[in-house]
C-alpha cells in the first residue's frame, strides 16, 4: 500500500479532502460535547466520579483538536509550497505536537472502552462476563505499543492492524453483552413499573446510549471502508474517535438525570426481595 506522500494526484486530493472534512465534523461534535458536559455538570453534582471522568475526556479532546488544527495549518498553509500537504503529513507525522494529539486521542479511546467494560460489569454484576473483554482491552494497549503502529501509514490511516482489530472486537462484544442484558431486564422492569414508566430505562434510545451502540457501529463502518482502501476512511476514523468522548458523555448524562442504570438499580431488579425502584423523575 502507498503512503500519503507517494499517492497520485487524484488520490492525494481525496486524502486531503477526507482529512479536512473529518476535521470539520470533529469541530462540530466538539461543540456538542461541551453542551453535554455542561448539562452533566449542572445535573450531576453528587456523581463526582462521572464529573471528573467527563472533565478528563473534555481536556483530552481539546488537546487532540488543538494539535490537529495546528497540524492542518502547517500542512495546508505554512508549508504547502514545499512538497504538498500529503508529503508534509508523511514527513512530520512524528512531530512532538502531533504525537501529543495522537496520544490524547488514544487515551480517550481507552477511557471510553474502560467505562464500557465497567458499565457491562454493572449490568451483569459478574466479573466472569468481562474477563475476555478485559483481555482484549489490554491486548489493544500492547498492540499499540508495538513499533510501527502509527496513525498515518498505508493508503489513509493505519492504527496498527492488531490495535484496531482488538479495540473494535472489544466494542462489538461489550455492546452485544450490554444490549442482551438490557433486553432481558426490560421484561423485569415492565413487570415492576409497567410499560409506560419502564421506557425511561428500556426504550430503544436508552439501550443504544447505554451500550454505546453508535460508537461500535461507526467502528464497524470504518473497518469496512478501510478494507476497501477508500481515502474516506480518514474522515470516518476521526468521527469514530470523536465518539470515544461523546458516547460516554451520553451515558453520564443519563446517570446525571437519574435515568441511567446503576448497580443499585440492577440489584433491586435481580434480587426478588429488593424489587422496588425509585419513582420515575
Amino acid at each position: 500500500m502507498s503512503t500519503p506522500g507517494n499517492l497520485d494526484t487524484e488520490s492525494e486530493l481525496s486524502f486531503e479532502r477526507s482529512l479536512y472534512v473529518g476535521g470539520q465534523i470533529t469541530a462540530i461534535l466538539y461543540g456538542r460535547l461541551n453542551l453535554l458536559y455542561l448539562a452533566c455538570s449542572l445535573r450531576g453534582r453528587d456523581a463526582n466520579f462521572y464529573v471528573i471522568y467527563g472533565t478528563i475526556l473534555l481536556i483530552l479532546w481539546t488537546i487532540a483538536l488543538a494539535c490537529n488544527a495546528l497540524f492542518g495549518q502547517y500542512a495546508w498553509i505554512d508549508h504547502r509550497d514545499v512538497d504538498g500537504p500529503a508529503a508534509y503529513i508523511e514527513e512530520n507525522i512524528s512531530a512532538a505536537y502531533n504525537t501529543l494529539g495522537t496520544t490524547a486521542g488514544v487515551i480517550m479511546n481507552f477511557l471510553s472502552d474502560g467505562l464500557l467494560i465497567y458499565r457491562c460489569y454493572i449490568l451483569w454484576s459478574s466479573w466472569k462476563v468481562i474477563i475476555f473483554p478485559i483481555f482484549l482491552y489490554f491486548g489493544g494497549l500492547c498492540a499499540l505499543a508495538q513499533p510501527g503502529a502509527n496513525f498515518f501509514v498505508g493508503h489513509a490511516v493505519d492504527f496498527g492492524v492488531p490495535y484496531i482489530s482488538l479495540t473494535i472486537s472489544l466494542n462489538i462484544i461489550v455492546t452485544g453483552l450490554i444490549c442482551g442484558r438490557l433486553l432481558y431486564l426490560r421484561n423485569e422492569v415492565n413487570k415492576i413499573l409497567g410499560p409506560t414508566h419502564a421506557k425511561m430505562y428500556t426504550s430503544i434510545i436508552a439501550i443504544l446510549v447505554e451500550s454505546a451502540a453508535l460508537f461500535t457501529i461507526l467502528g464497524i463502518v470504518y473497518v469496512v471502508v478501510y478494507a476497501r482502501k477508500s481515502q474516506t476512511s480518514i474522515a470516518l476514523v476521526q468521527v469514530w474517535g470523536d465518539f470515544c468522548a461523546i458516547s460516554p458523555q451520553l451515558i453520564i448524562l443519563r446517570i446525571a438525570m437519574g435515568h441511567g442504570w446503576t448497580k443499585d438499580t440492577v440489584g433491586k431488579l435481580t434480587t426478588p426481595t429488593k424489587r422496588i425502584l425509585p419513582p420515575p423523575l
